[in-house]
């Protein structure tokens, strides 16, 4: 089997295991690997970003003007029916700026994993990590599989979970992952025949059992999500188009954007969506970042900077680690992330507890 060897190695191409990859290649002389099990072509509900997002692409050394047109363009705050039927416009619950951007995942993801090849990275896409070995030194043994050349092993001296909210790396290396709630999301990708009749931007609205989220996407794509808890998703049969359309006919708003529009996947597909936090501080040598370390309820939108923004401040404890002084530094990481995501939790529920005509449904009682 092949061999070889390299001072990181990160597990997950998207936002966060880029952004660590390119912190580390941009301000270090670290060696590193990132795999993703992936093409990097999945379809993604849409990203609503603030204008900071271009401050850290800043500090990754990325210019504005090297995404893709149509990578982003302007929205301002998002319209609600949240607690009634009346709309309000809104921000996420985690920022109070005005300007805003759509974002169009697939171009942003892989514009970022192409500057990792381009400063020196390794990249192996469509790429399962088999089986990971933690030697008595501390550094990591993991065997792999590309879907075309075989199996091979690599040897780090540090390694990153950065395989989103599912922390894969976390959960086959026994670190603790506390998961507190089910929360999935049903979703379709319809095409839109009328662009006025979808009307621009991002619509909440809230429903007896979750509450519904859409969004335009590029090429007059509508994405259109239900979340839910898993068991009331799997009550109702949410992952199959009768129940699935049963609940949209009973909404008001978003039944009215997705009038006219067409659908060829078929099914809905489902998604996790659920909130969770990892405890890596007892392992040496191991970080987790973005959703592998702190997963947010989608209401939030925070997902992507806060992936992003703990990528680059992950990349700092992993040089101080590969120096032997890290300890510490990895230590008031993790106190930081666990910080943050109790600061998240109140907000959470506060924001839940805003909606309060369904009192007695599963779904909103268990955030109540």
């Amino acid at each position: 089997m092949r061999k070889m060897e390299t001072d990181v190695l990160i597990v997950g191409g998207g936002p966060a295991g880029a952004s660590a990859a390119l912190s580390l290649l941009t301000y270090s002389d670290v060696q590193v690997t990132l795999v993703e099990q992936s093409s990097l072509d999945r379809l993604r509900p849409g990203e609503h970003v603030s204008a900071s997002i271009f401050d850290l692409a800043r500090y990754l050394k990325i210019d504005r003007d090297e995404f893709e047109p149509g990578s982003f363009f302007p929205t301002y705050g998002s319209v609600s029916y949240w607690g009634s039927d009346l709309p309000v416009n809104r921000d996420a619950i985690f920022t109070t700026e005005q300007a805003s951007y759509q974002l169009d995942r697939e171009k942003f993801d892989l514009l970022l994993v192409k500057k990792v090849a381009e400063r020196g990275g390794r990249v192996f896409p469509r790429t399962k990590c088999l089986r990971y070995h933690q030697t008595a030194g501390e550094h990591w043994e993991i065997e792999l599989e590309h879907v075309e050349k075989g199996k091979f092993t690599v040897n780090a001296r540090f390694l990153v979970d950065a395989t989103g909210r599912q922390a894969n790396v976390c959960r086959q290396t026994a670190v603790p992952c506390k998961k507190m709630d089910s929360l999935m999301g049903a979703g379709a990708f319809l095409t839109v025949a009328d662009p006025e009749v979808a009307g621009p931007g991002l619509v909440l609205e809230s429903a007896p059992h979750g509450w519904w989220y859409s969004n335009i996407l590029p090429g007059n794509v509508l994405a259109v999500v239900f979340f839910s808890d898993a068991d009331i998703i799997s009550r109702y049969k949410l992952n199959k188009s009768s129940g699935w359309n049963s609940f949209l006919s009973q909404t008001k708003q978003i039944k009215r954007r997705t009038a006219g529009t067409t659908c060829s996947d078929g099914h809905p597909w489902v998604r996790s969506a659920f909130t969770q936090l990892s405890d890596f501080s007892q392992r040496e040598n191991f970080i987790a970042i973005g959703d592998a370390a702190s997963s947010f309820d989608p209401v939030s939108s925070m997902g992507l900077g806060f992936a992003i923004s703990s990528a680059c401040r992950a990349a700092g404890v992993i040089q101080a680690g590969l120096s032997g002084e890290g300890r510490q530094e990895l230590l008031t990481y993790q106190q930081d992330i666990s910080r943050n995501f109790e600061h998240y939790l109140g907000l959470r529920r506060l924001f839940y507890q805003q909606e309060k005509r369904w009192a007695s449904s599963d779904f909103w009682m268990r955030r109540n």
